[in-house]
């Protein structure tokens, strides 16, 4: 599944508080692909995760969404603001803008 889907995936699989334990039993082994294309499942997002249960769809979303690796994220130090990227030097102190 698309990793935009998961919000909805979490809302209608379970009825909460739910537990751990049926969260991988349910949904464990569907893949969340990332934007590159590597996919992950829910059961390998969620193991480093010492939660007993998850209190509402948020929380378990939370849970998923917070243990992504770092090719969920896209392109890493983007900012389509403009600015000067990290590292790198201004050439013309005239042309920085705050």
């Amino acid at each position: 599944m698309e990793y935009s889907d998961t919000k909805q995936v979490v809302d209608e699989s379970f009825e909460f508080p739910v537990t751990h334990t049926a969260v991988l039993e349910q949904i464990g082994s569907t893949e969340i692909t990332s934007p590159s294309g590597d996919s992950i499942t829910i059961q390998e997002i969620l193991a480093p995760v010492e939660e007993e249960s998850y209190p509402s769809s948020d929380a378990l979303y939370t849970a998923i969404i917070g243990n992504l690796d770092d090719t969920f994220i896209g392109r890493k130090y983007y900012d389509d603001r403009g600015g000067t990227a990290i590292g790198t030097e201004v050439e013309d102190e005239a042309t920085v803008s705050f």
